[in-house]
């Protein structure tokens, strides 16, 4: 999926386009696989040291609230 502008696209969405967000919505996009909140978080933290996992998994879970990510369950 290409999206031109993250924070249009959430604001079309029904979603506040905070910096968090869409850096957050950015990494799903650039990365087609399936990553945990830590895979995520790991990732974005160096460059935003104010991000915490309940940031990603709160951000995760309106992203499914409003239809634009689908969530995978995984049993161990």
């Amino acid at each position: 999926m290409h999206i031109e502008n993250v924070g249009d696209y959430l604001k079309k969405n029904g979603i506040k386009p905070s910096v968090q967000r869409m850096k957050i919505f950015q990494y799903l996009l650039d990365h087609h696989t399936h990553p945990t909140v830590d895979d995520i978080f790991q990732n974005l933290s160096p460059e935003m040291p104010t991000l915490s996992k309940t940031t990603v998994y709160n951000t995760l879970n309106i992203f499914v609230s409003n239809n634009i990510i689908q969530e995978i369950i995984i049993e161990e």
